[in-house]
């Protein structure tokens, strides 16, 4: 059990901390400078369905890092160009504490380094996306994790481990790559299913299947290309037009179709492994 602190009351603090309380760690306090979401957070810790192990020490809002200092581990759970900054600010304030809680941040984009003014930090990063409109299993989540030191990577494996989900030790280049495909799997594949949205309303909710249909079966062979399908696999060039001819008008989604049909009509074809 280790009481740990956040800074920050967004989509990755609102979920990581629900589930850390849950899963037996005091949250002593958020800090931030959102009231509104800070205090929000801080109400919803301190239900007691997010309490089932009875702890005693209740989440409280603040905005004066200097309170966190009495934490065990403090989570920068922001966003990516304020790690920095908070790092430094958290560091002089550590230089005039006796306790030296371990520094954390859950970018997978940043370096670790960036938390190396500090005397005991690293990085705890879930690999999904997460919002505060929808609940996560945890346990399904895989973790990337890196640290200063061997004990802060022993408090990191913990934590993980107390949660149920997996790891894996990443060092901060690897981590980036990693970062890097999220983005394509989760973001652009977001963004495109909104366009898709915006073509087949009020029928959209019948494209689910074949969503999950298709990302179950990109994973389950080599290389997705092994399975790609559609026009522009297939070279069908009248379908390809009557497309084109419904997006007339539809700039944003026309140009999308074009880039993307190009580059499938281009994709070389991977040889599997004999």
């Amino acid at each position: 059990m280790y009481r740990i602190s956040f800074w920050g009351s967004g989509n990755v603090a609102y979920r990581l901390s629900i589930a850390l309380k849950v899963a037996g760690h005091p949250i002593p306090y958020i800090c931030g400078r959102d009231k509104e979401s800070k205090e929000k957070l801080v109400h919803i810790l301190n239900k007691s369905e997010n309490n089932p192990h009875n702890i005693e020490e209740i989440t409280k809002s603040t905005n004066d890092f200097a309170f966190l200092a009495d934490s065990d581990i403090v989570i920068l759970a922001v966003s990516d160009d304020a790690i920095e900054d908070l790092a430094i600010t958290f560091s002089s304030i550590g230089q005039k504490c006796d306790k030296k809680p371990i520094l954390l941040h859950t970018s997978g984009a940043s370096s670790v380094n960036l938390l190396s003014m500090n005397s005991s930090y690293g990085v705890l990063y879930p690999l999904m996306t997460l919002s505060k409109v929808k609940p996560v299993e945890f346990k399904l989540v895989p973790f990337f994790i890196e640290s200063s030191n061997k004990e802060v990577e022993k408090v990191l494996i913990n934590i993980v481990t107390s949660l149920g989900a997996e790891y894996r030790i990443l060092n901060s280049p690897e981590r980036l790559k990693i970062h890097l495909a999220a983005v394509y799997v989760s973001n652009f594949v977001n963004y495109l299913i909104g366009l898709a949205f915006d073509l087949c309303k009020p029928n959209q909710t019948f494209l689910m299947p074949l969503a999950i249909e298709t990302v179950r079966k990109a994973f389950l062979y080599e290389h997705p290309s092994l399975v790609q399908t559609g026009p522009a696999k297939r070279g069908d060039i009248k379908t390809i037009e009557k497309h084109l001819k419904l997006l007339e008008g539809m700039s944003e989604h026309k140009e999308v179709y074009e880039i993307i049909s190009n580059l499938i009509a281009k994709q070389p074809i991977i040889k599997t492994k004999q």
